[in-house]
């Protein structure tokens, strides 16, 4: 029982701790929508009404940074940021759907 109990205070107090440094929406009511894994941590982008929320978290599962935008990411962590850019999909760029045909020999 006491056990329970702890483990219920931790989970709450964890839960709010994630709140208080991003946005009060959390991201884990909204759908994952990609999932970066480094050799040290994991980045997992989920999709929100507002754009992008990213959630950075030590393999561990310790929480680094919880439902940053995108601007805040690049504040934060710009190394993660850089990496993110090339696979962002401009519309102005690359406009309508493009794909790779494999070439037949």
């Amino acid at each position: 029982m006491t056990t329970a109990a702890l483990a219920t205070v931790l989970a709450l107090g964890s839960a709010q701790g994630l709140e208080a440094e991003g946005d009060p929406a959390s991201s884990e009511t909204y759908p994952v929508i990609a999932q970066l894994v480094l050799r040290d941590r994991r980045l997992r982008i989920s999709a929100t009404p507002d754009g992008h929320r990213y959630t950075l978290a030590e393999h561990s599962g310790e929480i680094l940074s919880a439902n940053l935008t995108a601007a805040q990411l690049a504040e934060r962590h710009p190394d993660l940021a850089e990496l993110l850019q090339p696979a962002i999909a401009d519309e102005n760029v690359l406009p309508g759907l493009m794909m790779l045909a494999p070439v037949q020999h």
